[in-house]
């Protein structure tokens, strides 16, 4: 009985403060002040064995703070290495083909066949083409991943990696499905319908917009990343539609993590 008046105490304690500071609720008003204990950045990176107050962690700590991150690369490396990796007459070949037959997006499969559609929305951000393609997504989850989970927690990162990846796979293959539709010989479109995705870099970018929030200056990493983006297209000729997905799940994972703290009300304007 005393414990519940004391937190209910506690909790009306926080709601005149919140008020007070003009934040539009309680929430808002906590994630302030969490913020404030959190070392700020440029580009709101938090090394993957500190807290983002800076603070060294022990091996358990670092697991417990990073659950989703591991998970999402032990999965990785275990699909790199047994199943994409596997040869002709070992005893995994026969569940490569199976798995083949779902860890990728395929647009054309989005009004024939939905239901699969859909299921590989959720699988193919788990499977990549070899393991030059992983080592490329590691590197930037040790980098953006983490560092959003380091931040906030694992269920949200989560929910940012695999949201702003299916989200934007299912925007893009209805674009391109009308597009291919009405001009079939643009060759984007073309292009586009003819093959499959699969990999975590969209859900990688959209984790990345989300992270700018977590910035000092939350317009510099979304900067970067277009003149990325624009370098990587005319130097060494990247795939333009995998570019325009990048980008559009940044904008994505941006303006849900803002919307979803309230309107960008994380850090006092006056800092």
């Amino acid at each position: 009985m005393a414990k519940s008046l004391e937190k209910a105490i506690i909790h009306s304690k926080e709601n005149i403060e919140a008020s007070g500071r003009g934040f539009k609720s309680r929430r808002n008003y906590l994630t302030f002040v969490k913020s404030q204990r959190t070392s700020r950045n440029l580009l709101g990176f938090v090394a993957p064995w500190k807290d983002p107050s800076g603070k060294t962690l022990g091996p358990l700590e670092i697991i417990m703070s990073r659950r989703f991150t591991i998970t999402y690369l032990i999965l990785v490396w275990s699909y790199i290495f047994f199943i994409v990796e596997a040869q002709e007459g070992d005893r995994l070949y026969t569940m490569k083909e199976f798995f083949y037959q779902f860890d990728r997006m395929d647009s054309n499969e989005l009004i024939p066949n939905p239901v699969g559609f859909l299921f590989t929305l959720f699988t193919a951000p788990f499977s990549h083409w070899d393991r030059v393609h992983a080592i490329y997504v590691t590197g930037g989850v040790l980098f953006f991943i983490q560092s959003f989970e380091a931040h906030n927690n694992w269920k949200h990162c989560a929910i940012i990696f695999i949201g702003t990846s299916a989200t934007t796979s299912f925007l893009f293959s209805i674009f391109f499905n009308v597009g291919f539709s009405i001009y079939p010989d643009v060759e984007m479109f073309a292009h586009v319908m003819g093959r499959t995705f699969k990999g975590g870099s969209i859900g990688m970018f959209g984790t990345l917009g989300a992270l700018s929030y977590h910035a000092k200056r939350p317009q510099y990493p979304l900067i970067l990343v277009f003149m990325f983006e624009v370098w990587n297209y005319t130097s060494f000729g990247t795939d333009g539609a995998i570019s325009l997905g990048h980008a559009t799940s940044m904008l994505i994972g941006w303006s849900t993590w803002r919307w979803w703290n309230g309107k960008g009300e994380q850090y006092d304007e006056s800092e």
